[in-house]
């Protein structure tokens, strides 16, 4: 993601409009809307374009929101099996199982046609039952219930006039190695600046190469751990944060999966600004994102710590400690604050790293490759029947043209008929 920007995509991208945010759902959040008959299939180039297309409005959103949840809406309507990729769903489904656990709040399927019923039920193997309840599907008559009807397009029910535009912001994301420390205004607005920072981590996560890869391997749901963090019991409260998990930051282990990571939940107890920090007695083993912010009223902050590669099994003795302090002078920069502000004013709060290694479950490979080899065989049957149609719709075509010339050619015999009687049996004059 580093060095991405409105500029990174040519102008087709942002005019044919088959990713954009456009207005709210009925809690407030951003929705992220994506034009399935807009995309084409088999083309990798397009694929690996698409992808970061996609993560970066992910990762703008975040940047502008953090911790906010946002709606994704898939837009199925007038898609066919050509549009269909499966690849490029799993990697929407790795985007916020890996990247961005908590930044999905529900994803609408919209007027998804019957041929895709097979295909879906292969995502679900993707997803955790958790992450299964978030999956609505909706059509022109329903979709009201999550997106009222003045924020939806005339052409899903709604009375919004919406066309199609685009001008460039100009944004650009910050290099991996730095953070966005905000500055806030007493009406609670912000503005950023880049500082370098000590610290291992970043408020962006750099995508390598691999990451976007055709056929990258998703990581399994860590359903146990999700639970295990939303457990109202598994919290350590403070005057300041309410932090869960409260005294373990469980990271589940399976050789399945590319890469593993846990989450820091932060929730302000006050009414005030609490800044925060969170560091780790290793940093060359962790990478954290955001490892340092604001956490405000009503607005849980969620840092997710990722385990770098090859250190999978060397984090028993390994701690985290977050630090939290409360903002009372809203015109100072919070990276002053930390330098003037108090020891005594300062919380701290340590949690210990520990690894679960019991299986997760999970579908079998061998179960998901025989699903994915079914959908394909089905599509190709739906392919033939397609073809096979406008074949028929063809010939029904030629036949009606047949019929109509044989109908005009018989009616202009019946009208010439009695000339050339008269011609042949009246006496000449």
């Amino acid at each position: 993601m580093a060095n991405l920007s409105d500029d990174t995509f040519d102008d087709k991208m942002w005019e044919q409009r088959a990713i954009f945010f456009h207005n709210t759902d009925k809690d407030g959040h951003k929705v992220l809307i994506t034009q399935v008959k807009l995309h084409r299939k088999g083309d990798s180039h397009y694929l690996l374009t698409v992808k970061k297309f996609f993560a970066w409005h992910i990762e703008k959103a975040f940047q502008e929101n953090p911790g906010e949840p946002l709606m994704l809406l898939f837009d199925m309507d007038g898609a066919g099996l050509a549009n269909l990729d499966m690849d490029f769903i799993r990697f929407c489904i790795n985007c916020f199982k890996s990247n961005y656990p908590c930044i999905l709040g529900l994803m609408l399927v919209y007027e998804m046609p019957w041929i895709f019923n097979a295909a879906w039920k292969i995502i679900k193997t993707w997803l955790s039952p958790e992450a299964v309840q978030k999956i609505k599907f909706v059509d022109k008559g329903t979709i009201q219930e999550f997106i009222s009807r003045d924020k939806l397009m005339e052409q899903m029910g709604g009375t919004d006039k919406f066309h199609s535009s685009y001008t460039a912001s100009g944004t650009m994301f910050c290099e991996p190695d730095t953070v966005t420390n905000s500055k806030i205004s007493p009406d609670g607005a912000s503005s950023s600046r880049k500082v370098k920072i000590s610290e291992p981590s970043s408020l962006l996560r750099s995508y390598s190469s691999d990451s976007f890869k055709e056929g990258s391997r998703l990581p399994l749901a860590l359903s146990s751990l999700e639970k295990k963090f939303h457990n109202k019991d598994n919290c350590f409260q403070t005057r300041l944060l309410s932090i869960r998990p409260a005294d373990e930051l469980c990271f589940q282990l399976d050789e399945n999966v590319k890469e593993i990571y846990s989450t820091i939940s932060l929730s302000n107890t006050l009414t005030n600004p609490i800044a925060y920090k969170v560091k780790t007695t290793s940093p060359e083993k962790f990478r954290v994102r955001p490892s340092g912010g604001v956490v405000r009223p009503g607005s849980p902050v969620t840092v997710n710590v990722h385990i770098q590669p090859g250190f999978e099994n060397k984090i028993q003795s390994d701690k985290f400690l977050v630090r939290a302090m409360e903002v009372t002078d809203e015109s100072k920069d919070v990276a002053e604050l930390w330098k003037t502000v108090q020891r005594e004013s300062i919380m701290e709060h340590r949690l210990r790293c520990i690894i679960n290694s019991e299986p997760v479950c999970s579908r079998p490979a061998n179960d998901i490759t025989t699903l994915t080899e079914k959908v394909e065989v089905l599509q190709s049957a739906v392919s033939r029947i397609e073809r096979r149609q406008q074949h028929v719709i063809l010939l029904q075509l030629v036949f009606l043209l047949v019929v109509i010339l044989a109908i005009v050619s018989d009616y202009w015999q019946s009208l010439s008929a009695p000339q050339d009687h008269k011609s042949k049996y009246c006496p000449a004059q």
